[in-house]
């Protein structure tokens, strides 16, 4: 496996509890992630696939099993390691709550992450955000509004915009346009798109709905009972 690629090889995920016992959430999953691929994982609720999600960006580590980031194991690696691979590697999840300051203003949330992760001057980090307000259809008087004042979505489409800002070679997303209106859906999965294309982003896009699966990816691998139990490219 050489650079830029994930390769998830032999991975379980077991959770114990003395009342139900062990569960597996996880059940000898090998895929891989290409670079400028868009990958869907596709399953119902239960399915397993938001716990592989938290896996590739270090929110948990595996039982057992190897995760290769351009080629380097990445389960062993701690809180100052994912930290220094930021630029490299993002998440978007529907719970926004974990990567916006509620207190700061919508452009403050953005600004930031663009002020310790990119060289950009204070004009382009202004003309980046614009132009990615734009992209996902959010009016610009909302970079002035605290996130704690955004509604649900417009929390969402503000993660995807944050992370997106810094041209991540990486974007993993768990259900980032579940909930959202059919305008604001199709904001964000063209925005995802434009990504795979003019930078190279590899995306792993984990959803339920198979429509926004088959439009978003160049490949779709569905999870069961936290298996994958099939997946193949697409003709486009």
């Amino acid at each position: 496996m050489g650079v830029g690629e994930i390769a998830i090889q032999n991975v379980n995920q077991i959770y114990r509890s003395e009342i139900q016992g062990a569960f597996h959430a996880l059940c000898d999953i090998n895929i891989r992630l290409e670079k400028g691929e868009n990958l869907a994982i596709e399953g119902e609720s239960g399915s397993g696939k938001s716990t592989l999600a938290r896996l590739l960006i270090g929110m948990e580590k595996p039982t057992s099993g190897t995760i290769l980031l351009d080629g380097e194991d990445i389960t062993p690696w701690n809180y100052r390691t994912w930290k220094s691979n930021r630029k490299k590697i993002q998440a978007v999840f529907q719970d926004s709550s974990g990567t916006l300051n509620p207190a700061r203003s919508a452009f403050s949330n953005v600004e930031e992450a663009l002020i310790n992760l990119t060289s950009y001057n204070r004009k382009e980090r202004k003309r980046r955000i614009y132009d990615l307000m734009e992209a996902v259809y959010m009016n610009h008087k909302l970079l002035d509004t605290p996130v704690c004042r955004l509604s649900g979505g417009e929390q969402r489409r503000l993660s995807l915009l944050r992370a997106m800002a810094i041209e991540p070679d990486y974007l993993i997303m768990d259900e980032v346009t579940s909930g959202l209106d059919l305008i604001s859906t199709d904001a964000v999965l063209t925005l995802v798109e434009n990504a795979a294309k003019l930078h190279r982003c590899s995306c792993v896009f984990v959803t339920h709905s198979r429509k926004d699966a088959m439009r978003i990816s160049n490949r779709i691998a569905i999870m069961q009972n936290g298996r994958i139990v099939e997946q193949g490219h697409l003709i486009k």
